[in-house]
């Protein structure tokens, strides 16, 4: 079922991206949360609004995850964490990798690039950016210490002065 898993959150990404980034519709949203929550409070997660109402925002244990903890925490498992890649890797693109399959971290980094991010716009850096980026870590040609390769894992600051060096 992961492609599926995977499909489900762009699809819940979408549509925040749609009725509450683009359109401010803020009944929509809270009907969008609630829907989303039954699926991810069961296994630890919860959806909700940023300091932007616009804004979604993955939490889990109350307090949202970083790219930096969850790249320093896979990084610094067995062989540089190239087998967490590669499962991040089959749980978006195969049939036989769920959810259930994942570390915690992994799960965070799935809710948060497949729901979280596309809710955001970023539904295009899914398939430019982040498969790309693990591929190349799994070859060992990067590693997850590149997460900034992921543009959506830029703090505001960071992106800005990326565009100003360009």
């Amino acid at each position: 079922m992961s492609k599926k898993e995977a499909e489900t959150f762009i699809i819940w990404g979408r549509h925040w991206h749609g009725y509450v980034w683009i359109k401010n519709d803020i009944q929509k949203r809270d009907e969008l949360i609630a829907h989303v929550n039954t699926d991810l409070n069961p296994i630890g997660f919860k959806l909700g609004r940023g300091w932007q109402t616009y804004d979604p925002v993955i939490r889990r244990k109350g307090r949202p995850s970083s790219y930096k903890q969850i790249a320093e925490w896979a990084h610094g498992q067995d062989n540089k964490g190239r087998e967490l890649a590669q499962l991040f890797l089959n749980w978006a693109t195969d049939t036989k990798t769920t959810l259930k399959d994942l570390p915690i971290q992994l799960l965070d980094l799935a809710i948060i690039t497949h729901l979280a991010e596309v809710g955001r716009g970023y539904s295009s850096a899914l398939s430019d950016e982040l498969y790309p980026w693990l591929e190349k870590i799994v070859a060992g040609e990067k590693t997850w210490g590149n997460y900034n390769d992921f543009s959506p894992s830029l703090k505001s600051a960071e992106d800005m002065r990326q565009e100003w060096e360009e």
